[in-house]
């Protein structure tokens, strides 16, 4: 998604998500890197909103760092003051937010990107309703099991999960929402997992930017990968991959998987092997696939993300062949927000 593209008006829905009105204060977070354009789009998004703002360029030099540049007066008085912290750069690390008055706001990081998966920029406002479905069935669930028709059969006890929602909106102080974004991410202790993982074309190798272009077989043992069934290219990045990470120990163990929340039209990508669908994973994963990670607590080994899978809450049914099943389908009113 061309982030200077995304319009002012949608650039105000978001904020209201975040929580800004008419009475808010917001200070914005800008550098050297950031266009004018992009720049605008955001001041004019806020503009609509009535709210207060200042924005103060964080642009580090050969005198002062970004840290520095935090500590200035002028900008340790607004974030005194500020509801809400716009960071439209690249310069914020943890470690400055827990260095600086920011580990005491809510942040809103607005990434730009190069992918555009449809015709009309998106709030947060589906992402967050699906996340709240979600939050509203795993207490009531036991299992949670992700298949393919191609033979992929996991299947997860929750007592043995946690999750984090990333939906684009801060909720807390301290806290960096990224967006776009939206997906809910599971960590496991899966020693007692036993089943298969059945890579198909079409799917994806994370990292390496990669479309599977042949079936490979991952047999998963006590939560690792003991077997793994293909003679293609595909079969050699993965065992490449696999086999370059430091921690051999802990590179084959699966540690978690991810659920895509943000809505692409079905009709977006041309086919399985259209080169876009490498950028609908991580952060902006698609609403309806499923991304499985390995590595250990510090670090991911692989990441492959299923693009046609089933995923059910018990018997409830959250995705359909890669798509979000009826409990999870954008309402009228999200559609009409896309201009769809």
């Amino acid at each position: 998604m061309i982030i200077s593209w995304i319009s002012p008006e949608t650039l105000s829905q978001q904020f209201e998500l975040c929580g800004v009105t008419e009475g808010s204060y917001v200070v914005i977070l800008t550098d050297n890197l950031v266009t004018d354009q992009f720049q605008a789009n955001n001041l004019d998004g806020l503009e609509k909103l009535g709210c207060r703002f200042d924005i103060f360029n964080i642009q580090w030099d050969q005198k002062e760092t970004t840290t520095i540049k935090l500590q200035s007066e002028g900008l340790r008085s607004a974030l005194t003051q500020a509801d809400l912290v716009i960071n439209l750069t690249n310069s914020l690390t943890h470690e400055i937010i827990e260095n600086s008055r920011l580990n005491q706001k809510r942040i809103l990081c607005i990434r730009t990107s190069e992918f555009e998966p449809y015709s009309h920029s998106m709030t947060s406002a589906g992402v967050l309703q699906r996340s709240d479905r979600i939050q509203t069935l795993l207490p009531n669930t036991e299992h949670i099991s992700i298949n393919t028709e191609a033979g992929t059969n996991l299947m997860f006890s929750t007592d043995a999960l946690k999750n984090d929602s990333y939906t684009g909106v801060p909720e807390k102080e301290g806290y960096l929402a990224n967006w776009p974004a939206g997906y809910i991410n599971f960590s496991t202790d899966a020693t007692g997992l036993d089943g298969e993982i059945v890579l198909m074309p079409g799917d994806i190798v994370n990292d390496a930017l990669h479309l599977v272009k042949s079936p490979v077989v991952l047999q998963i043992r006590g939560g690792n990968i003991v077997e793994m069934i293909g003679e293609s290219s595909d079969a050699n990045l993965l065992k490449a991959q696999l086999e370059s990470f430091s921690d051999r120990e802990h590179a084959y163990m699966l540690k978690g998987f991810s659920i895509g929340l943000i809505y692409f039209r079905s009709d977006y990508f041309s086919g399985p092997f259209d080169p876009r669908k490498v950028s609908a994973v991580g952060t902006a994963l698609r609403g309806g696939w499923v991304t499985l990670i390995f590595g250990n607590n510090v670090a991911n080994s692989l990441c492959v993300t299923l693009t046609s899978p089933n995923l059910l809450f018990d018997n409830v049914e959250i995705f359909l062949n890669g798509d979000f099943a009826a409990t999870m389908e954008p309402d009228i009113y999200e559609l009409a927000l896309m201009g769809l």
